[in-house]
Order: structure tokens, then C-alpha cells, then sequence
């Protein structure tokens, strides 16, 4: 990317900014139960398919080794991230709890095995790599204002609180950036926001009704962690796997083929 920071490549930046924010979210996600309410949600709602459940469990097993901060042995200088000495530190992390978490994921697949999913198959994988080509981007955008990603090491969502309330400017760009409904990250995946009644483009003001909730609400310091966390959730329980700004918005994101009818 040609992005450099301290005389390291860019890429390392992006990459603890996107961490850190996982960190955050992740020990939130443990400290309200998160797990325990997947696996219940897993067993005892059946409009929720195995898959939909497993993915926040595995993700959250995933997360718990490889998010936090790692300091070298001379106690001095923080461990590069996607160095050779970080990933090996990342596999001696693995411990007890994330081989419960993917205990977890394996036993509430087969418990809705015979429920038929309500949404189409790739559907949560290409919105979270849309959603991780759109951070990333949006972290560079900030890296190149803020002199380098130094500052934001630790994620934005540390970088709001330690800034409040200055940094909520960054919410006037956020808001802009999806109000289209197809950010690069969308574009690059083929998927895009419409309707849920029509099927078509939903308006600027159900958009912007969209875009209000996820990301603006999600940059208030403190209380953006839990709406993002509350946002997540929801797509777990909803029959149709839409979020809570989707909900509220009336809209819905779908996968962008040219011969795929709109659902409505």
C-alpha cells in the first residue's frame, strides 16, 4: 500500500488498529456472556441455524489470543504485529477457554442441523469482509491526518475515548462514507443495500436512517461498544440474519448477481 509508519510497513499499523478494536469488543462480548447466550440461542431458537451461532464462537475463540498487545521479552518494545515472534506468541496463547468456545461451536451445529437457513449460503462471510475492507480503509484514511498510525495502534474505538470529544468528527465521514449503501468494501464483495419491502435502492432517508445507527452511534465513546455489540447480536436472532440498523431502517443487504431476483 505504500503506507509507511516508523519505518515499518503500513500494513503492520492497519492491522493493530484492527486489532485492538477486536480486543475491545471481544472482552465486552465475554464480560456480558456473550457465549453463553449464543449456545442457549443455539439450542432453543429454531428460526437460528447452527452456522449463525458457531461463527460468533469460533471468531471469539480466534480473537481471544491474537487481539491483545504482546511485549517482548526485554519488557521495553511491543511485539510487531504478523512477525514471525507474534504469531508464535499468538499460538502459545491458545488456552482452556477457546478450546471451550469451539466445543462450543461444534455441539450447536448438529443441534439445528435439520433447520433450514433463512438467508443465503456465504451471506455473514462476504458482509464481514466487506465490513474489514471498509475499516481498514477508513483506518488509513484517518492514518494519513493523524501522521501515521501511531495513534492508532490500539483501534479507534480507544482513539474516541482518548480524544472525545474532538474526535467525533469522524462520525461526519462515517455517516457519508455508507450512506450509499455501496462502500468499496460492498463493491468489492457484490453486495449492496436495498429495500426490504422493494428490493430496490431504500432512499436517502431510510439510508441515512442506516447510517445514523451504524457507525455514527457505534463513535460515542463508552457506549459505542455495547451498540455495536447489541447491533451484532441481533443478526444472530432475526430469522432473516439482519441487523438492528437494518431493522430499524427498514433494509436489507443482499448479494449483487445479476440473476438473483430482489427478495422483498
Amino acid at each position: 500500500m505504500g503506507l509507511y509508519d516508523q519505518g515499518g510497513f503500513g500494513l503492520t499499523g492497519l492491522a493493530s488498529a484492527l486489532l485492538g478494536d477486536t480486543y475491545e469488543i471481544a472482552n465486552l462480548a465475554v464480560a456480558w456472556g456473550v457465549p453463553s447466550i449464543l449456545v442457549l440461542t443455539g439450542f432453543l431458537k429454531p428460526a437460528v441455524t447452527g452456522r449463525r451461532v458457531a461463527g460468533p464462537l469460533v471468531l471469539l475463540a480466534i480473537v481471544g489470543p491474537a487481539a491483545p498487545t504482546y511485549v517482548a521479552e526485554d519488557g521495553c518494545s511491543t511485539i510487531p504485529v504478523l512477525s514471525g515472534e507474534w504469531f508464535a506468541t499468538v499460538a502459545s496463547a491458545y488456552g482452556p477457554a477457546e478450546s471451550a468456545l469451539l466445543l462450543s461451536a461444534l455441539l450447536v451445529l448438529p443441534a439445528s442441523q435439520n433447520v433450514r437457513d433463512a438467508w443465503p449460503s456465504g451471506w455473514a462471510g462476504r458482509r464481514a469482509v466487506a465490513f474489514t475492507f471498509d475499516y481498514l480503509v477508513f483506518v488509513a484514511f484517518l492514518g494519513l491526518f493523524e501522521g501515521g498510525f501511531s495513534s492508532l495502534d490500539y483501534g479507534l474505538l480507544n482513539w474516541l475515548r482518548a480524544n472525545a470529544p474532538a474526535s467525533l468528527l469522524i462520525a461526519v465521514p462515517a455517516f457519508l462514507y455508507v450512506l450509499t449503501g455501496r462502500t468499496p468494501g460492498k463493491r468489492l464483495m457484490r453486495i449492496r443495500v436495498v429495500s426490504a419491502r422493494t428490493g430496490h435502492w431504500p432512499g436517502w432517508r431510510r439510508a441515512a436512517i442506516r447510517a445514523l445507527v451504524f457507525p455514527v452511534l457505534v463513535c460515542v465513546p463508552e457506549y459505542g461498544l455495547v451498540v455495536l455489540l447489541v447491533d451484532g447480536l441481533w443478526s444472530v436472532a432475526d430469522p432473516a440474519a439482519r441487523t438492528l440498523h437494518d431493522r430499524l431502517a427498514g433494509t436489507r443487504v443482499l448479494h449483487d448477481r445479476p440473476s438473483t431476483k430482489a427478495l422483498g
